[in-house]
Order: C-alpha cells, then sequence, then structure tokens
C-alpha cells in the first residue's frame, strides 16, 4: 500500500501503478515509460499531478535534468518552464525525509544553475514554496501563464 501524501485526491487517482513481480511500478507520462516506484519517485509523480493541474504543459517538464554544480553533476528532480525558460524547480524528498536546511540549501545551489524564478521543495506531506525575486516564501505557486 502506497502512503497517501497531503495532495488533492484525484491526484493520487490518477496514477497508474502495476506490479512486476516483487517490486510496485508507476508510469511516468512525462519520460513515458514505467518505473521503480520508489518513495521519491511516488511524490515525484504527484508534483507532476499538481503542475498539470495548475495549466503547465506536459511538453514543458523536465525530470531529472542534468546540470553542473560548482563542484559536480547532480541531477534536478522536476523543472517547470514557460516559454523556453526555467519556471518552477521542484525539488522532491521522499516523504520519511523532513525538509531541511540542507534541502532547501540543495535547492538553491541548482537553482544557481537552473534560474528558475520559483522553488518548490516536498517530501509530499510538507511543500515550501518559494520566489527567488523576493526572496520570501509563498502560500502557494502561481498557475501557469495563460
Amino acid at each position: 500500500m502506497l502512503e497517501p501524501l497531503n495532495f488533492a485526491p484525484h491526484i493520487a487517482q490518477e496514477l497508474r501503478t502495476q506490479r512486476d513481480g516483487d517490486s510496485l511500478r508507476i508510469w511516468d507520462g512525462l519520460r513515458k515509460k514505467w518505473l521503480v516506484c520508489t518513495p521519491e519517485e511516488w511524490v515525484r509523480q504527484h508534483c507532476v499531478g499538481q503542475l498539470l493541474t495548475m495549466g503547465y504543459s506536459p511538453h514543458h517538464m523536465q525530470v531529472e535534468q542534468g546540470l553542473r554544480t560548482v563542484h559536480n553533476m547532480k541531477r534536478s528532480d522536476l523543472v517547470a518552464h514557460v516559454q523556453g525558460q526555467p519556471h518552477i524547480l521542484v525539488e522532491c524528498k521522499a516523504p520519511h525525509i523532513k525538509l531541511s536546511q540542507n534541502t532547501f540549501n540543495q535547492a538553491f545551489n541548482y537553482n544557481q544553475t537552473i534560474g528558475a524564478p520559483f522553488i518548490w521543495l516536498t517530501n509530499g506531506h510538507k511543500h515550501i514554496f518559494w520566489d527567488c525575486a523576493s526572496h520570501s516564501q509563498l502560500k502557494e505557486l502561481p498557475r501557469a501563464p495563460q
């Protein structure tokens, strides 16, 4: 049984999972393939569903985009683009991982390369939305511009 997360119920209902022997797989509609349903992937697929309901295009989202930080190569969890530019950087953690200053630092480090105006940190239970321009926390993320 997968852990319920702090998202609208319809998001989890729209996710597709299947058993493959001893493992559970989840359909990634962005990458068009079945993935092992790790706790972090469970959170990431909920985030994709949330962004879709907010009007962001699946054609303008990137999962595990490679990026170079000051010290080495990393991968961002999810980035939503608007008009070809990064708009929201999403950093996902497994539900049992607490969001901490280290999580915040990791996302900000990634965003030094990506340059998204908004950051979303989540473990599926707690969500932190950050406006990089005003350096302030938001109550919610902006919907996709029309």
